[in-house]
């Protein structure tokens, strides 16, 4: 039987499933394709589920190549950090991480005067969530991306498993973020972005406990959000009450004019 995969990992695959993802087991190894998403990296991917085989780069590029002959980007993620990361950087492919953190979520803060938060509904609640996504972006290939994980996001909300919450201005949407019940008492945060003007105004950390407001009465105890490795939003999450549980390690290139990251 396989070892259960790590927490950042098994939220990921959960909400891929969620979002309409196909997931192909293999004894050592998944085969992730997002077919209403073919530019959308870490929906295209090859995750190593066996530690003990992380540091065979040489295979795993191998097994994306073949899997994804046509995709201008590698991507393959790492259920353990590999011994030898000069390895994979030798075959062109960086390996990157992110802090997964954990924790019961952190209290509701007061919400700054003048917004109004919210479920997003409606088209017009997700052209603004697309808008805000692609805030600084004029990558057609960005805004590719960007409208299928709109259209993910809006998918899980329909079927009951997420909530993605707004903080209005008047009727300008201002920030935004999503949570995922991934069973098992499990939830994982989602795209948390704030636009510049409303910056530094605490409205994510007040989504975050409206968020986690949700989650419990869904009695989910252990909520789950992802950062850049010792970057700014990684420090938040901590002050606010989640602790890293571990790194999660992925490989990943592109062939493209930029890269794009799974929301």
């Amino acid at each position: 039987m396989a070892a259960p995969l790590p927490l950042g990992w098994h939220t990921d695959i959960a909400v891929l499933r969620y979002s309409g993802s196909e997931v192909e087991e293999h004894p050592d190894h998944l085969v992730v394709r997002t077919p209403t998403n073919p530019t959308y990296h870490w929906g295209n991917f090859v995750l190593v589920t066996d530690p003990d085989e992380v540091g065979d780069a040489g295979r795993w590029l191998g097994v994306f190549e073949a899997e994804f002959p046509g995709a201008g980007h590698r991507a393959i993620g790492l259920c353990a950090d590999p011994p030898d990361a000069v390895a994979w950087e030798s075959l062109g492919l960086e390996i990157e991480h992110e802090d997964v953190l954990a924790g019961r979520g952190p209290r509701r803060t007061a919400l700054a005067d003048g917004y109004v938060v919210r479920p997003l509904a409606g088209e017009d609640d997700w052209d603004q969530d697309l808008r805000l996504s692609l805030s600084g972006s004029d990558d057609p290939g960005t805004e590719v991306f960007q409208r299928g994980a709109t259209a993910a996001k809006a998918r899980m909300c329909a079927a009951g498993v997420a909530v993605f919450l707004g903080a209005f201005d008047g009727r300008d949407l201002a920030a935004d973020l999503g949570i995922v019940d991934c069973g098992e008492g499990i939830a994982r945060y989602q795209s948390v972005i704030t636009a510049e003007p409303h910056r530094r105004r605490g409205l994510a950390s007040h989504l975050l406990g409206v968020a986690a407001d949700w989650a419990s009465a869904r009695a989910c105890d252990r909520l789950v959000i992802l950062a850049d490795a010792d970057a700014p939003p990684s420090r938040l999450y901590r002050s606010l009450g989640f602790s890293p549980v571990l790194r999660s390690a992925r490989a990943h290139s592109s062939r493209e004019t930029s890269s794009v990251v799974a929301p």
